[in-house]
């Protein structure tokens, strides 16, 4: 792939995350665009194989949330997964930021601004079916166990995802330059410290929030003939 080229697929990708992210497009407008979306990314990695080209990776812009939302860094782990990206987290205030190939990292920022749009008003739908009748400890949390957990559908859902487009690569093109961007990537950040998890506890919302994560608009069946 030329230089042209790669620059027409990288404005491509751009139109299309930002119709689906349009409050204007329909839902089945929005899954097309980024199931569409995906696939470009996917297919433009498959061409760097051929020409083996070098990979280079960047930090992208950090990303101030409060470090107590955990439902936002799933999100953003989430979206880094369906770009082949990885997600640092700045322990202390929550920041975070994508690493990886550039047009996967701008591709990671928009899917994750999206996703995390999607589960707000998920959440607010969920609250409103109480009818005022939760105290602030049970509003706090629903808020909690809600968004985590629907986070968590969208983190399986976009697992999946990566799976089966991983399985739909014809046999004769490896999978080295999906391989080689996150190695890029973990070469750049490989002196950061790294801690682990705590798992979180279910509450209230929990099966609310698994259950509308299957809501979040992550793609959509889009044929052939649209996805090339």
């Amino acid at each position: 792939m030329n230089d042209d080229t790669n620059g027409n697929v990288v404005k491509k990708i751009r139109k299309l995350l930002r119709l689906a992210r349009d409050k204007g497009a329909t839902e089945h407008e929005a899954m097309t665009a980024l199931t569409m979306a995906q696939r470009l990314m996917m297919q433009h990695n498959i061409h760097d194989v051929e020409e083996q080209r070098e990979i280079h990776a960047i930090r992208g812009e950090w990303m101030e949330v409060d470090k107590g939302d955990k439902w936002e860094m799933l999100t953003a782990q989430a979206a880094a997964m369906l770009f082949n990206c990885r997600n640092v987290v700045r322990a202390r205030s929550g920041a975070h930021q994508f690493v990886g190939k550039p047009e996967n990292v701008e591709a990671c920022g928009d899917a994750f601004l999206w996703i995390c749009s999607q589960i707000e008003v998920l959440y607010k739908e969920a609250l409103r079916t109480y009818g005022g009748s939760l105290s602030r400890s049970g509003r706090a949390d629903l808020r909690r166990s809600f968004k985590y957990a629907c986070a968590s559908r969208v983190y399986w859902r976009c697992k999946d995802i990566v799976a089966k487009a991983r399985n739909d690569i014809p046999d004769h093109m490896a999978l080295v330059v999906i391989d080689q961007s996150l190695a890029a990537a973990d070469d750049l950040i490989k002196d950061l410290r790294t801690t682990k998890s705590r798992a979180h506890k279910p509450g209230i919302g929990t099966i609310q929030g698994l259950r509308a994560g299957d809501r979040v608009r992550l793609q959509g069946q889009v044929g052939d003939k649209n996805g090339e």
